[in-house]
């Protein structure tokens, strides 16, 4: 598995599997998003990103083929994302998820009320609009 940061540039090469995922992508070309892919032997298998705002971040976009779930490859794709994460300074992950809540239990988010998302998060399109207000809210502290 080859995990690589994509610049803005390559972030349209993503977008299919994210509509295939029915995630929202029209946020992500912006500057403090970064956004990764997983890919095995040269074919795209996952994608994920990180929304900065200071020393926390929301969890962006966290898709992977459908034709190869449940191989522990969205695992690995957190996994990876969290130590840039922690690298980068982030003491917190946040994200918010309508389908995906029991994955992210797996792999140690808790469950928070909306109420408890940190300030700076709770101005990003993902809070405000793109995701519902009944989608699940999580955080992880890394």
């Amino acid at each position: 598995m080859n995990f690589t940061e994509l610049n803005t540039k390559e972030f349209d090469s993503t977008f299919s599997l994210l509509e295939e995922s029915k995630l929202d992508s029209s946020d992500l070309k912006q500057p403090n998003v970064r956004l990764f892919s997983l890919n095995d032997n040269d074919k795209l298998v996952g994608v994920g990103g990180l929304e900065i705002m200071g020393s926390v971040a929301l969890l962006r976009s966290v898709a992977v083929k459908p034709d190869v779930r449940g191989k522990g490859i969205g695992k690995e794709l957190v996994a990876q994302i969290e130590q840039v994460a922690k690298h980068s300074g982030i003491k917190a992950l946040y994200l918010l998820t309508k389908t995906a809540a029991n994955f992210f239990q797996t792999i140690g988010h808790q469950r928070i009320e909306r109420n408890n998302f940190a300030e700076s998060l709770k101005r990003t399109a993902q809070f405000t609009g793109l995701c519902p207000v009944s989608a699940v809210c999580m955080i992880k502290e890394i």
